[in-house]
């Protein structure tokens, strides 16, 4: 189900807050009063954040494992070679304009792709493409296509005067990926040991959640039934904010 994430959250949302709401007014209320408070409650805060993340969700053009896997991809383009990312540049045009009958791209220099009267240069590297380093391919005949990793807005405007088409690093990653010709491995630079507060952050990832809401959960059923119900009613509490905020604003696992 594509939506189930979103009611799994509205789910765990109301159930935590029926389950703190009882156990909080149970001391001054009967009852069946205090579970019919923490049920209105649960309910419409449940609504609330359930119109929340689904507003949220539609807003997200991409997921952060394929906005990683962009600049992972872009990194390794501008680490590589250039011949080498002509060559993939070329072998994954080719893929999906194979069926054109239009000729296929080809290599005419490390950082130039040409087909018929259609011409791919590549620029590749850490930095925008600016306006003066397109100037020299506004000389060229017939119709250009510019590969980089990004672009400054004079670059944008100046070729949209000239009829120059540019496709930066996401453009690129569809263009790489729907060819099938995704390297097996990116270049990158060597991992560094995780230092404390690395790894403190690394324990806000969403698939720990669950733990932490078991336990505030099992905290909060123990205060029914312990003589000292404060201390689990709090710590209880803390531990189910704590999941609801590592599940709705935590870190997507890689």
């Amino acid at each position: 189900m594509k939506n189930f994430p979103l009611w799994a959250d509205t789910v765990f949302a109301f159930l935590s807050l029926l389950l703190f709401g009882f156990c909080l007014l149970r001391f001054s209320l009967p009852a069946g009063g205090a579970f019919a408070i923490a049920l209105v409650a649960a309910a419409g805060g449940a609504t609330l954040l359930h119109l929340f993340l689904r507003r949220r969700s539609r807003k997200r053009g991409r997921n952060e494992r394929e906005r990683d896997e962009i600049r992972q991809l872009s990194l390794h383009l501008a680490l590589d070679t250039p011949a080498h990312n002509a060559d993939l540049l070329a072998e994954s045009l080719n893929a999906l304009h194979g069926e054109e009958n239009e000729g296929t791209y080809t290599k005419i220099c490390d950082n130039t792709l040409r087909r018929g009267e259609e011409t791919a240069f590549l620029n590749f590297r850490f930095e925008p493409l600016t306006a003066d380093e397109l100037c020299p391919i506004l000389r060229e005949t017939g119709h250009k296509t510019v590969y980089a990793s990004d672009f400054t807005q004079e670059a944008r405007s100046l070729a949209e005067a000239f009829g120059v088409t540019l496709r930066d690093a996401e453009q690129v990653y569809e263009l790489v990926h729907e060819s099938g010709h995704m390297p097996q491995t990116l270049l990158a630079p060597p991992r560094h040991k995780l230092t404390f507060r690395e790894k403190l952050s690394a324990r806000l990832h969403k698939k720990y959640w669950r733990g932490y809401a078991l336990s505030g959960s099992m905290l909060l059923l123990f205060s029914l039934v312990t003589v000292f119900p404060l201390y689990y009613v709090i710590a209880g509490g803390l531990l189910l904010a704590f999941a609801a905020f590592v599940r709705f604003f935590g870190k997507e696992e890689k």
